[in-house]
């Protein structure tokens, strides 16, 4: 048996716990004492947990807590298909808020190398069964956070790039972008995050810093993450050089993309206190002003409002003509 000793061990998702197939799991018996829960090579599966739940804390050693959560981004990359054929969207989602919430703790310890390998893999389910991954973005979640608002911009994002004819590496590369784009946020007060009213002049200038965070932190992953990098500092920017931080009128497709989706998101389903979120047309007629205000990207706005429906219905076709006036 080993003390317990805070800042010591690791406490798991249990989400998570059919993932740590190689991992040792310990938990805190009623003397205080961490003891040896599941030796590594033994495997949990739904219907094993499910029948035996742990009630308490589980945890694993600080040296596996990387190696834990590259399991459980590899697991989840792997259950993908699978879960989308038998559990839907909404067992997809939660897995991927746990996912995404444990990866975006501490994503200076290198927890973001794996991140591209999910992002495949959602690639890959989408092109399988696209109806379930593009309603990611429609499940709602009364504890909106960031991680539900990354989750929900990859996904819109995704749709965006397979309406479009988008390469596979290129939807992958932009899929990353948007689920990484708010990664600079892990290191905002909460209090600024969550602040029920509107903020003072001094919280946004704090909240502003968040695209030159997100940058640094991604520059540390090298190459594989140039992409993602571009979308954390650039996705605030706009075209008329009113965005932050660099408030630049030259700034790269992913930025342009990303400032649309990102804004279009934000408006339909963070809702404040201070401000009601907006119905998609609503906030559709918003953006589009902007755009002809000369602050986003008339051809990428358009074909994001397009990749939000299948148009069965012809008189939501004629109304989104009207709106973007098209013939």
């Amino acid at each position: 048996m080993l003390p317990l000793k805070k800042g010591n061990w690791v406490p798991v998702r249990r989400s998570n716990l059919k993932y740590y197939d190689e991992i040792e799991l310990y938990f805190k018996n009623p003397y205080g004492r961490i003891v040896l829960y599941k030796p590594a090579g033994m495997k949990f599966t739904d219907k094993s947990l499910e029948e035996k739940p742990f009630l308490g804390e589980l945890y694993v050693k600080p040296e596996d807590k990387l190696k834990a959560l590259r399991e459980a981004q590899h697991g989840f990359s792997l259950h993908l298909t699978n879960n989308i054929m038998k559990a839907g969207s909404h067992k997809v989602k939660e897995e991927l808020i746990s996912i995404v919430d444990e990866t975006l703790a501490e994503p200076r310890s290198g927890s973001l190398k794996v991140v591209p390998e999910t992002m495949e893999s959602i690639v890959e389910g989408y092109s399988r069964q696209p109806e379930v991954i593009k309603n990611l973005a429609r499940i709602s979640h009364t504890d909106y956070s960031t991680t539900i608002h990354s989750i929900n911009v990859m996904a819109l994002t995704v749709g965006f790039c397979f309406y479009t004819g988008r390469s596979k590496a290129d939807t992958v590369q932009l899929g990353l972008s948007a689920l990484l784009h708010d990664v600079g946020k892990t290191e905002i007060p909460g209090g600024i995050l969550t602040s029920s009213r509107s903020l003072s002049e001094d919280e946004f200038a704090v909240m502003r810093r968040h695209p030159d965070i997100g940058a640094e932190i991604l520059a540390d992953y090298g190459p594989v993450m140039e992409s993602a990098r571009l979308g954390a500092l650039e996705h605030h920017e706009r075209l008329d050089g009113s965005g932050y931080p660099l408030g630049t009128t030259q700034f790269s497709e992913i930025g342009e993309v990303l400032g649309i989706i990102d804004c279009y998101e934000a408006i339909t389903n963070d809702e404040r206190p201070y401000r009601s979120s907006m119905l998609p047309i609503k906030a559709l007629e918003l953006i589009k002003e902007e755009t002809d205000a000369g602050r986003f990207n008339r051809a990428f706005f358009e074909d994001f409002a397009y990749s939000l429906t299948n148009f069965t219905d012809s008189s939501q076709r004629k109304r989104y003509n009207r709106l973007f006036s098209l013939s």
